[in-house]
């Protein structure tokens, strides 16, 4: 499995596989899709955000390749998590040797795993993104302790700041959750906030800061018919 992960990210490396991307202007309306969205008919956005995974870490959205192509520029978003020592497991030697019930180093292999899985799973599906996003939900699997959480999160930006090319990564979630999960964690990396309204002036108000991570807000999120994205930065 190792070899394999090399094998395609060094492929992706020289065939020169990420783009430049287009910086979205801040105003504009941007919506994201994933696997619950496979039918579902856009016109008229020249910019989206879709889902790599199915809800789960190391799942696949199974339309990627068909929702990335509704849109000329385009960011992914990723689903993250820790599901436990006894999953983790299978991760315990790379990239850090771990003791079997080490749960930080469980944690930090299993999300820098699942972040090659994620760069490997876009390739495979054509996919070119220069922003991404790493979705935390408590609705994911996650430790009771919020250190050990923050190391599977780290994993997974290691992961993806590393072999994605020249790439942006940000964090998406509800605040309240964030600090649920994450203790607080304030990295200063680029939120994505979501409001769990329908209402888009909740969206504006979401671009005030200071956000979950201490960093900039680019977007804020509501849900009418599907989820929609006021863009409050360039990115």
């Amino acid at each position: 499995m190792r070899a394999f992960w090399v094998f395609v990210i060094i492929s992706a490396a020289c065939i020169g596989w990420f783009s430049s991307g287009t910086p979205i202007k801040p105003s504009v309306l941007v919506p994201d899709v994933s696997w619950p969205n496979c039918n579902a008919t856009l016109t008229n956005f020249e910019s989206g955000i879709v889902g790599v995974t199915g809800g789960l870490a190391l799942r696949p959205n199974k339309c990627l390749t068909s929702e990335a192509g509704l849109f000329k520029n385009v960011s992914v978003y990723v689903n993250t998590g820790y599901p436990g020592t006894k999953k983790a497991s299978k991760f315990q030697n790379f990239p850090k040797k771990c003791a079997r019930f080490n749960d930080k180093c469980l944690a930090y292999n299993y999300g820098y795993n699942s972040g090659l899985y994620d760069i490997n799973y876009s390739l495979k599906s054509g996919v070119i993104a220069k922003n991404w996003w790493l979705d935390v939900e408590t609705e994911n699997s996650w430790s009771d302790t919020t250190k050990v959480n923050r190391q599977a999160l780290q994993g997974t930006l290691d992961a993806i700041s590393k072999f994605a090319g020249n790439t942006n990564v940000g964090f998406y979630s509800y605040p309240g959750q964030w600090n649920l999960i994450t203790g607080n964690w304030r990295n200063h990396y680029p939120a994505w906030v979501a409001t769990g309204t329908q209402s888009f002036t909740a969206a504006k108000q979401a671009c005030v800061p200071p956000s979950f991570t201490g960093g900039p807000i680019i977007y804020g999120q509501y849900t009418p018919a599907l989820d929609a994205n006021f863009a409050c930065a360039h990115y």
